[in-house]
């Protein structure tokens, strides 16, 4: 009975710990691939001086703060909120982001570059159209993103209308500003709130008779040479006077929030689970005292003392909770660095990632297994505690003291 528990508590704490570290990997694996996408796309900085025109800002110190940094790329920009309608009326509601020729073609390739790496749908498509062949985007030319257009029913080629959201305010009779665009290119790049929002135009030749709305505001993007120390930077760039920045970690921090609150969440049931495997260890110890009494009380007649012989016990609790540890350590370790090399493609095109990676996290297996060890440690030492201090002639007679 006690062998064959004891295999269980080996299986399963087994299974639970590989499954902890399998998970975590694929998820971290994941995270990463999410903010490579935010960087393709976002701007590592967001530089702001409320209240400044763009000619002002292009004279402004802090433009020639921003060119001192070798390996830097700036450019303008102006975002504003816009309601497309389409020729058949339907509506959907977006971001507008106009900027230099430049500025959109260096999003565009950052965009190809990526899902180049990532071997993803998007670039397979590009590689028999390419998005951003062309010179520029024309006057009344726009880039749509591809959810944006399904929530349209827009095509590449469809005219479109933006309105300035204020237009709502207006009373009845009096018509809003509006300016009439065409669809010229629908641009994926796997990241929601770009791909469901944002239009994508140059400024200074589309939206002109809308560069009046409340909701527009102009700034400058920075892409550095490190997206890790834009905190540095931003502080840095700070001590200017009237500068207002923000990283592209802030611009998407409700994101990445999500996504530590779902990591934590599985890893917290994943460890939960290894830990009521765990506890079976402690039923194996707990049958293995009650049973072996006799035997206990024949080692202490022996001269075998009480703490040599918790000694033993606990050293047979804790390798058997290692021999599970280890091999569940070893199995998920294994899965995972096999999954960073070769990741599985089993998931269909429509999803944002249609393979399954992994990027193993040492930290956390050493972690995961040395504290499986101290917790091994600790409750085989506290297991029947009242059995060592009984006599060699109590253990014998198989008698208990309460």
């Amino acid at each position: 009975m006690i062998r064959r528990i004891s295999w269980l508590t080996w299986g399963g704490l087994t299974i639970s710990v590989a499954a902890l570290i399998l998970v975590l990997s694929v998820m971290r694996a994941l995270n990463h691939r999410i903010e490579e996408r935010t960087l393709a796309a976002d701007p590592h900085l967001w530089v702001q001086v409320p209240g400044a025109s763009v000619r002002a800002l292009e004279t402004h110190p802090i433009l020639e703060k921003i060119k001192s940094y070798q390996g830097w790329r700036v450019y303008p920009e102006e975002t504003q909120d816009a309601i497309l309608r389409t020729q058949d009326g339907r509506f959907q509601g977006g971001v507008a982001r106009g900027l230099t020729e430049d500025g959109l073609r260096d999003l565009i390739h950052g965009v190809e570059q990526m899902a180049a790496k990532q071997n993803s749908p998007t670039a397979r498509a590009r590689e028999k159209n390419p998005l951003f062949d062309e010179s520029a985007l024309e006057s009344g030319e726009i880039i749509l993103g591809v959810d944006l257009a399904h929530s349209l029913g827009a095509y590449e080629g469809d005219s479109l209308m933006v309105i300035p959201p204020e237009s709502l305010l207006l009373p009845a009779g009096e018509s809003p500003k509006f300016e009439k665009v065409r669809v010229k290119r629908i641009l994926t790049t796997n990241i929601a709130d770009v791909d469901a929002k944002n239009l994508f135009y140059i400024r200074g030749k589309t939206m002109n008779a809308l560069r009046d709305s409340p909701s527009r505001q102009q700034a400058f993007v920075v892409w550095t040479d490190n997206s890790k120390k834009v905190d540095a930077y931003k502080a840095e760039l700070e001590k200017l006077e009237g500068v207002r920045v923000q990283t592209w970690k802030e611009r998407n921090s409700a994101l990445f929030f999500a996504l530590k609150i779902e990591k934590f969440v599985i890893g917290l049931f994943l460890s939960i689970a290894a830990l009521v495997a765990g506890f079976s260890l402690l039923s194996v110890m707990g049958l293995l005292l009650s049973q072996k009494r006799k035997e206990m009380g024949l080692l202490q007649a022996m001269g075998l003392g009480p703490l040599a012989m918790r000694r033993l016990l606990v050293g047979i609790g804790v390798s058997l909770g290692a021999m599970g540890l280890l091999s569940g350590g070893l199995i998920g370790a294994s899965l995972s660095l096999y999954l960073e090399h070769f990741p599985l493609r089993v998931l269909p095109d429509i999803y944002y990632d249609a393979e399954i990676p992994a990027s193993t996290d040492w930290f956390l297996i050493f972690s995961t297994l040395t504290i499986g060890l101290i917790l091994s440690y600790l409750g085989a030492w506290n297991v029947g505690g009242s059995i060592y201090r009984q006599s060699p002639s109590e253990l014998l007679r198989n008698q208990s003291r309460s």
